[in-house]
């Protein structure tokens, strides 16, 4: 008798599901919010296989009359693909390898240490958050230049190196949360502090490891203004590269085969997020608190 009234207790504890109308509008708000994402998707897809005299056309046709798989070999071969590629990509891990290790360093610095004046320099850390890249290219221009730096890769190695705010505010919030005991007990075995970094926190911190990698990987991948500015010739990368190789000789924008050069462009970036995604969830959960 009493097993059946814990058991009616215990149920009714339970949340209960929701009603037939609740659900279809779950689902219909679910499917709005994917076809916002999904169409343009489809669309760049589908206008990447189109003639240029349909990208002009009015009114516009969402399919091509006749798939033009031809636009994949031009957006291939009108510039040098790979080589463009191949400097994006070297750019890209030029920025995020000492990135890793000097936010993971300032991180663990925020997190574990008590020292005057931590909270100013935290401030100051998350005021720089605000500030967008773009407002200071042009200074940090000016300031490249009278370094000789511009049209190197130097200056990805510098700002890598000095540390992303976004990062190091991630790497902190991850590891304000490992026990305090732990690294009490390496320290009184000899270890020093960058040694409780190197061989502890980090080993337990793959999860932020990957988050921050893919992050700062895809802020060198997909950023086309600082390559704009500080970059020329066959030092630049792909996406300065397309947005001024695809011209016919007439100077009319090719903008199918631009489209065909998109959608190759973002296959890294889909496969980087596919394989990764596991670990990128788990590291903004894990960072995702507001503990000092």
């Amino acid at each position: 008798m009493n097993m059946n009234k814990n058991k009616d207790h215990i149920a009714s504890k339970l949340p209960r599901p929701k009603s037939g109308k609740g659900n279809i509008l779950t689902y219909v708000v679910i499917i709005i919010v994917v076809l916002l994402f999904v169409i343009p998707i489809l669309w760049l897809i589908l206008s990447s296989l189109k003639t240029q005299e349909e990208m002009v056309t009015f009114p516009a046709t969402f399919f091509p009359l006749k798939a033009q798989f031809q636009n994949y070999f031009d957006a291939l071969t009108k510039i040098n693909y790979f080589k463009y590629l191949t400097n994006t990509i070297v750019l890209s891990l030029i920025y995020t390898v000492p990135g890793i290790i000097t936010t993971a360093v300032f991180g663990y610095g925020f997190a574990r240490f008590n020292a005057p004046g931590k909270k100013i320099f935290f401030n100051i850390l998350m005021v720089l958050l605000l500030i967008p890249p773009i407002a200071v290219l042009i200074p940090e221009y000016a300031f490249f230049t009278k370094l000789h730096l511009v049209n190197t890769y130097y200056i990805w190695l510098l700002w890598g190196i000095a540390g992303n705010p976004l990062f190091i505010y991630l790497f902190k919030q991850f590891f304000s949360y490992f026990p305090k005991e732990l690294e009490e007990a390496a320290l009184l075995d000899g270890c020093s502090h960058i040694g409780v970094l190197f061989r502890i926190f980090l080993p337990l911190s793959k999860s932020i490891i990957v988050t921050v990698s893919l992050l700062s990987f895809l802020t060198v991948y997909g950023d086309f203004m600082g390559p704009a500015i500080l970059l020329s010739g066959d030092n630049t990368t792909l996406a300065v590269a397309m947005a001024n190789g695809y011209v016919a000789r007439n100077g009319i924008l090719l903008t199918p085969v631009l489209l065909s050069g998109i959608v190759l462009y973002l296959i890294p970036v889909i496969l980087i997020f596919v394989f990764g995604q596991k670990y990128y969830v788990q590291g903004f959960i894990s960072s995702s608190g507001v503990k000092e």
